[in-house]
């Protein structure tokens, strides 16, 4: 079959990106045919092959009479209505699957597909449908917050939720407004696939469509058979350095405890790391070097203060046979068996989390790795993943 995969970045920025290239690539392995679309950015991997790419805009570039004319573009627009119908008429895919399309390309693509009578499956990496700022965080507070998902999403603009700024936040919320309003995420979009029910559970309490829930996938990365006598003593964290990630507040609680921590990726935070004996940040590493990192690590650990859909930090991990410490609240608490795959704990209780954390190191063992690597070849795997989600292409097309 025909599937057009639309995102609005077409390079690898992040979590939803590397999902969209990577199930793209097993899609094609089938024998399907897949395209994409999306914004023109320097960047891209793939090739506006019609000449029909989105435009990128970008607010900090812009003088502020052009920024007024750009925000009704990132809700509306009309020039890229007319971009993805010129798209179609060049290639009509039989499926589109949509990711991260909020702003810059904007839902309102979606009457598009219904008019031509093409299906429409997305993939929902992030609370966009239920919280303007798609962070369920607020960060001028430093907590999760949960008011827009039943609330009203006016909360929005009252907690200046977008970088504290009352224009930005008003935007969000008028777009969240709008597309209900509108019901266009009802009526325009055939089957959601979320990651995790957590994710689910919040989408539900607004949209009244199937959600299916799919974890995320990815391949097995290394040999597993070089692996297994091969773990070192150090915990490890990879990803993003910064406040929401819990990572910086448990550094003195570990080099406290006299236990190995490495730390790998980037962020506005990464100033605040203090190397020591027992800590060492190695900078962010990419590929075979990263996988090796995780794969020789005695536990990698994920003590986010944010909510998390379906961390890919935990799949990578199960599939190289590496048990995740996790923090005890969305995605975590469904990919983690506390106790089998890794240990669920409470990083915010400082009364009990140095005697828990001595405890987990403790009961470190053979078993844990197995059976992270087991849960990952029954439930993560790229060939259950790729199953389900051609069956979903298939009962919309038949």
């Amino acid at each position: 079959m025909r599937v057009l995969q639309i995102n609005k970045f077409l390079y690898n920025m992040g979590g939803a990106e590397t999902y969209m290239f990577k199930l793209s690539e097993a899609l094609k392995e089938l024998g399907h045919e897949v395209k994409f679309w999306g914004m023109k950015h320097s960047k891209n991997i793939i090739e506006d092959e019609f000449d029909c790419f989105a435009d990128c805009i970008e607010f900090y570039e812009l003088s502020s009479i052009q920024k007024i004319t750009a925000t009704h573009n990132t809700i509306y627009s009309k020039k890229n209505i007319k971009k993805i119908n010129y798209f179609l008429d060049q290639w009509m895919p039989d499926i589109v699957h949509i990711h991260n399309y909020n702003f810059q390309l904007t839902p309102s693509i979606l009457k598009v597909f219904h008019k031509r009578n093409i299906k429409v499956v997305q993939t929902i990496h992030d609370s966009q449908m239920v919280c303007p700022y798609h962070r369920l965080y607020n960060f001028q507070r430093e907590s999760t917050c949960v008011k827009c998902v039943e609330g009203s999403f006016s909360n929005c603009i009252k907690d200046k939720c977008f970088d504290n700024s009352l224009f930005k936040s008003t935007i969000g919320a008028l777009e969240s407004y709008l597309y209900h309003g509108l019901n266009y995420y009802n009526k325009y979009i055939n089957h959601y696939i979320s990651p995790s029910q957590f994710l689910k559970n919040l989408v539900s309490k607004r949209v009244n469509q199937t959600i299916e829930v799919i974890p995320n996938f990815v391949d097995v990365l290394l040999n597993q058979k070089e692996l297994i006598n091969n773990k070192d003593s150090y915990f490890l964290y990879y990803g993003r350095v910064s406040k929401e990630k819990g990572i910086i507040d448990i550094i003195p609680i570990l080099e406290k405890l006299k236990l190995n921590l490495y730390i790998v990726g980037n962020g506005d935070e990464v100033s605040q790391i203090k190397q020591s004996e027992y800590i060492t940040y190695l900078g962010p590493k990419y590929g075979e070097e990263l996988f090796s990192i995780i794969a020789n690590a005695k536990y990698v650990i994920q003590p986010s203060k944010w909510f998390e859909n379906c961390p890919m930090t935990i799949v990578e991990s199960f599939s190289l046979g590496v048990p995740v410490i996790g923090a005890n609240h969305s995605g975590f608490k469904e990919l983690i068996e506390d106790g089998a795959t890794g240990f669920i704990l409470d990083f915010t209780n400082k009364e009990t989390l140095e005697d828990e954390l001595l405890r987990v190191d403790s009961l470190y063992t053979e078993a844990l790795r197995q059976q992270a690597y087991k849960f990952y070849v029954d439930t993560l795997s790229k060939q259950q993943h790729l199953t389900k989600v051609v069956k979903i292409y298939e009962s919309l097309l038949t």
